[in-house]
């Protein structure tokens, strides 16, 4: 039997209530709609939309789930599984193969065996024997925070905006008026390293807090759900635009300038030629132990805070 329950749902709130004003809505209907009969495919294009704006995750952070019903290559019988982002991927450009598959059954049964947290260690070694049929992508650590949650699909990212509110040190206080602002029941969880005792954590918490529609996880990330591919990604998208609309409003009327305001101004006549004559020989440096590929930014954003009095 399954210890993971349906949950009863928040109302969601009207579309027309919840526009974005940064994050553009990438759902392409037509596609996903072709996508539609192949889960995986459906997670592997929402993954994809969700990591390709940086302002939603980091590159190679966060991960992604969907849970669905296969048919057991052994048995012949229909098994729920759950597809997760695998060890080391990056969202915005995971394949299909890039996600371990893994029997939902066996994972919940998982719990029985926990010893405990001074255990929790011994648990990611029992990973691999949940994987479903031949797939043997390896499961990352916060598999049991997907398997846990009682929502067909999952989203954990770690955007700029939700992590301000995640590592402040008035941050649960912060998230209660977010969710009085916009309308959310988003639940604030205390930080606890990734792993087994934090997937239980987590499911505790949702119990506790029936029609939620989100997590924070104090210095570290945002969860995020629906009962739809689609749903889940709108969640997404919308919850972390209002994070960003709530703290713009918070520095605008805070008065403070960025970042302790601007320290120095760069006046550079033609800054991509400075950049090109100059990264190379920072490359060369920072190559000594390893080699190293150099990025460089040049947005408003990245040069506010470069010449900012804080930096």
């Amino acid at each position: 039997m399954s210890d993971t329950k349906e949950l009863p749902r928040k109302p969601q709130i009207a579309q027309a209530e919840r526009k974005t004003r940064f994050l553009e809505d990438l759902w392409d209907e037509q596609e996903a709609a072709r996508l539609e009969a192949r889960p995986l495919d459906l997670l592997r294009y929402r993954s994809n939309l969700l990591g390709a704006d940086l302002r939603i995750t980091n590159f190679g952070g966060g991960n992604t789930s969907s849970k669905f019903d296969l048919v057991d290559p052994l048995t012949g019988e229909s098994q729920r599984v759950m597809a997760v982002k695998g060890s080391g991927g990056d969202l915005a450009s995971i394949k299909n193969s890039g996600f371990a598959i893994l029997y939902q059954d066996k994972l919940e049964r998982l719990i029985a065996r926990y010893r405990g947290e001074e255990h929790e260690d011994e648990m990611v070694g029992l990973y691999p024997l949940c994987a479903f049929g031949e797939n043997r992508v390896a499961a990352s650590i916060d598999t049991p925070l997907h398997a846990f949650l009682p929502f067909p699909h999952v989203d954990h990212l770690h955007p700029d905006w939700a992590i301000a509110l995640a590592a402040s040190a008035n941050g649960e206080k912060k998230m209660q008026e977010f969710n009085a602002r916009y309308g959310h029941k988003i639940i604030w969880v205390p930080w606890q390293r990734p792993g087994f005792e934090l997937g239980l954590m987590l499911k505790r918490a949702v119990e506790a807090n029936p029609g939620a529609d989100g997590l924070i996880l104090g210095g570290h990330g945002l969860f995020t759900w629906g009962d739809t591919q689609r749903e889940c990604y709108l969640n997404s998208i919308r919850t972390i635009d209002e994070m960003g609309q709530f703290l713009d409003e918070h520095r605008t009327r805070s008065g403070q300038p960025l970042f302790g305001g601007a320290a120095v101004t760069a006046v550079v006549a033609d800054r991509e030629t400075a950049v090109a004559s100059i990264l190379p020989y920072l490359r060369g440096v920072a190559s000594s132990n390893r080699r190293v590929i150099a990025h460089y930014d040049g947005s408003e954003d990245a040069l506010t805070f470069a010449n900012s009095a804080w930096a």
